[in-house]
């Protein structure tokens, strides 16, 4: 029933997790420091990133020296950026326009505490505006790879209208039960009996050796009631 669908974020909602712990579970992400001076980024050089070859967008700028290391159009892989690496490149420089774009993996908010810009959104040009004229100077992003692992669980937060467990809780019992105002304590008992009750989800034992083989699990063959854990390993592995 197409009514009954629910953003996957929802569920983790429910959970209990909160919107930058569903962040931290499923992306790494790098803190980008700000120069006033020079009005540019920098970031730590990780020759891990590149495992799987690119193509450079930019200009590889060491942070440190101002040199170019490698121009606009060539080609990054592993064992070159480890080289670069060992000839002491620990950090290269980030023009604003690549930080238009990249997802923040915790809140931004202003001097005030007003909010900025919410966990799991993109940055826009109007919003790093907004956070260079704030004087914030250090942002921590999320790490995106379009082909190994895209932004779709980010641009699921997005859209999703929950916010907290409660929230989340609320909107699972109305879908299931149309029309009757829950409690708290009832939504999550509701909840709850969907998968995390023996008497109505019962792995088994072969099932529990079966989930912990697929998702390189090491849960306890006697544990046959799905956990938080499980949710979390096969929404990674759905990723």
């Amino acid at each position: 029933d197409r009514k009954k669908k629910l953003p996957i974020t929802t569920i983790l909602y429910a959970l209990g997790l909160k919107r930058e712990e569903i962040i931290e579970n499923f992306y790494s992400s790098n803190l980008f420091q700000y120069d006033k001076n020079d009005k540019t980024w920098s970031s730590k050089f990780f020759p891990e990133y590149y495992k799987r070859p690119i193509k450079l967008s930019f200009d590889l700028i060491d942070a440190k020296t101002k040199k170019k290391v490698l121009n606009k159009g060539d080609k990054l892989n592993f064992i070159v950026a480890t080289k670069l690496k060992e000839k002491g490149l620990n950090n290269v420089l980030i023009d604003n326009t690549e930080i238009i774009g990249k997802y923040v993996a915790s809140e931004i908010k202003d001097k005030s505490g007003n909010s900025i810009l919410k966990a799991g959104f993109d940055i826009t040009e109007e919003i790093l505006e907004k956070i260079i004229l704030e004087e914030i100077n250090g942002l921590k992003l999320v790490n995106i790879d379009p082909i190994i692992k895209g932004p779709y669980l980010l641009e699921t937060l997005k859209v999703d209208k929950n916010n907290d467990k409660t929230e989340a809780l609320n909107d699972i019992y109305r879908v299931l039960r149309p029309g009757e105002a829950p409690t708290i304590e009832i939504a999550e008992d509701i909840f709850k009996n969907l998968y995390f009750n023996k008497d109505r989800y019962d792995l088994s034992e072969v099932g529990r050796v079966k989930l912990n083989s697929k998702l390189n699990l090491t849960s306890n063959i006697k544990e046959t009631i799905l956990k938080k854990d499980d949710i979390l390993a096969i929404i990674k592995f759905m990723l």
